[in-house]
């Protein structure tokens, strides 16, 4: 916008002074004389706005206004006359006037109402240029966009919801008489995102059959106000993610497949074997250190396998003594020894078709590790107290945390069946090697404890991720899992925070941290008595190192190269208050 003017007058002094006014309020003015003239102008020109009287010597100045709505309906119009009558207001009006002025008008006055209608003229041309701009978004995004009234009436859609919902612009029907099966499984986020007063989103994901192709779609609804109606209306977004579903089963990319977690490339490459040997009958034995989720895999070769509809059976070898392990792995027929009051299914027949998994191999006895060579190698067992040979047909995945070669070299275990327990091997990584996994795993087990526990965390502070991040995790992902569901018990707010932590694992975690020296520490430490005294950092460099870590004393501590205690004493004495860290 130029701020460019048209007058169109026959009053030569109102001409001159008018247009000096405007050119020192720093407007661009034309001048035109006639009826003729003016339409001449505007066929060269387009201008923000044009002043014209009624009264010309050629005609009226309606006709000027007439040809400026039907040209230039951008432009806009301030009417003059010296003469007015109701009906003459009224014409310019409904051709669109901005204002009716009445002739003596004082160039003040007239400049005030010109700049309303340049802001006037802006505020349109931008609401009209943001109105381009949605409508070219809301017709080019994949997502299909639905506008409902409060009565699920649909105010509008964009091409996409037409093609993937099927719903028709301009019936005027509702949602649930378009598409009743959609409907029915979008009202209760429909009604969810109604009742989210604060403008929180509702977000769900349906699972769709329709002719025997499988859909997924992810819907998001959130309320608005349709001023149109003045009453409140719901944007409902789905978009259709079967074919980001498919090529995660390719990748596994996204956390919680089959139970495990984790995108990082260790964990890719646990992925990429499970998929290689999920059909192949080959023992495989899982190694690895405790924690590392050894069962987990061992679950996922099976439910990616061809035996996945039959059983899966799972055996903890170290938990029973070596006469009721066989009798659990094996069974016994009634009288087979005292007690035995009954026939017991052994856990290799409850298996049969599937895959029986022996955790914790390693602590098999020299006299079990006989019988299971034999069933291994002939897929056959005879029950404690039975003669009669059981034939079956069971996929063995075992696994261990011990060194089994040592074992093997020590005399502990026998290296026939070392090797044939190894035909593959898979080495699970140590937490410590794949970190980088970490806020997945954290937000996998927050939602497992939340559903349980029945809270509501919604994640952890930057000094919990920090120590986590920095501790070495000797126990695992198990050992993680139960650190989060401690903190979960105690946590009173909706971020853990350091003192959720269990005592032994801070003590570790501060036991374990090297020394730092920090950035702005107000001296270097000194030696006293041949030792080294810890640093005494003053006030600004405190507060300095506090805002840094976002008052949270840990991460404050360690960059100021001093124990939490320390820092807590020396706070004490210069008053200064931790935040509430709710």
């Amino acid at each position: 916008m130029d701020n460019s003017i048209l007058i169109i007058d026959d009053d030569p002094i109102f001409l001159d002074s008018l247009s000096f006014f405007l050119s020192m309020a720093n407007y661009s003015p034309t001048i035109a004389r006639s009826v003729q003239d003016g339409l001449e102008t505007l066929q060269q020109k387009i201008f923000d706005l044009v002043i014209l009287d009624i009264c010309l010597p050629d005609g009226s100045g309606l006709q000027v206004l007439s040809a400026i709505q039907k040209h230039h309906p951008q432009t806009l119009s301030i009417i003059l006359t010296g003469y007015p009558e109701v009906d003459t207001v009224c014409a310019a009006l409904r051709e669109g006037a901005f204002d009716f002025l009445i002739k003596p008008v004082m160039p003040p006055h007239l400049e005030h109402v010109v700049a309303l209608a340049m802001e006037h003229k802006r505020i349109r041309e931008n609401q009209e240029m943001m109105r381009n701009r949605l409508e070219a978004v809301f017709r080019s995004v994949d997502d299909a966009i639905v506008a409902l009234d409060e009565n699920w009436r649909i105010i509008q859609g964009n091409d996409t919801a037409f093609q993937l919902l099927g719903l028709s612009p301009c019936s005027g029907k509702s949602l649930p008489e378009q598409a009743p099966w959609l409907f029915a499984e979008v009202e209760p986020l429909l009604m969810q995102a109604r009742a989210e007063s604060n403008g929180n989103r509702a977000m769900s994901v349906l699972t769709l059959n329709e002719e025997g192709v499988r859909k997924i779609l992810s819907c998001t609804a959130s309320l608005f106000h349709d001023p149109v109606q003045n009453s409140p209306g719901v944007i409902l977004v789905v978009r259709d993610e079967s074919r980001l579903a498919l090529l995660d089963v390719g990748t596994h990319s996204r956390q919680g497949w089959n139970g495990l977690v984790g995108s990082s490339r260790p964990m890719q490459e646990v992925y990429e074997l499970i998929e290689r040997l999920a059909d192949v009958d080959s023992t495989v034995l899982i190694t690895g250190e405790t924690g590392t989720g050894k069962e987990l895999v061992a679950r996922a070769l099976h439910n990616t396998s061809s035996r996945r509809h039959h059983p899966f059976v799972a055996v903890n070898c170290a938990a029973l003594p070596s006469g009721l392990l066989e009798s659990e792995l094996f069974g016994h027929t009634r009288g087979a020894f005292t007690n035995a009051v009954r026939h017991k299914i052994g856990r290799f027949k409850l298996a049969d078709g599937g895959t029986i998994f022996l955790d914790e191999i390693g602590d098999l006895s020299l006299e079990m590790q006989v019988k299971l060579l034999r069933v291994l190698q002939e897929q056959v067992f005879e029950p404690l107290g039975d003669n009669n040979p059981v034939r079956i047909d069971v996929r063995v995945i075992t696994a261990t945390h011990r060194h089994l070669r040592e074992a093997v070299r020590e005399g502990h275990f026998r290296e026939d069946l070392y090797y044939r327990l190894k035909v593959v091997e898979m080495r699970l990584p140590p937490l410590r090697d794949h970190k980088t996994d970490l806020p997945q795993l954290i937000d996998h087990f927050l939602t497992k404890f939340n559903a349980r526990l029945k809270r509501s965390i919604k994640g952890v502070s930057e000094e919990v991720l920090a120590a986590f991040m920095e501790y070495s995790w000797p126990g695992n992902v198990r050992e993680l899992e139960h650190i989060l569901e401690h903190a979960m018990v105690l946590a009173q707010q909706s971020i853990l925070v350091w003192s959720n932590l269990p005592s032994e694992f801070r003590a570790d975690v501060q036991s374990a941290q090297p020394p730092r020296i920090p950035a702005n520490a107000a001296s270097e430490p000194s030696v006293k008595d041949g030792c080294l005294a810890e640093k005494r950092p003053d006030r600004e460099a405190i507060l300095q190192a506090l805002a840094l870590s976002r008052w949270q004393v840990q991460l404050t501590a360690q960059r100021l190269g001093i124990s939490r205690s320390t820092l807590w004493r020396r706070m004490k004495e210069m008053g200064l208050h931790q935040p509430d860290e709710n």
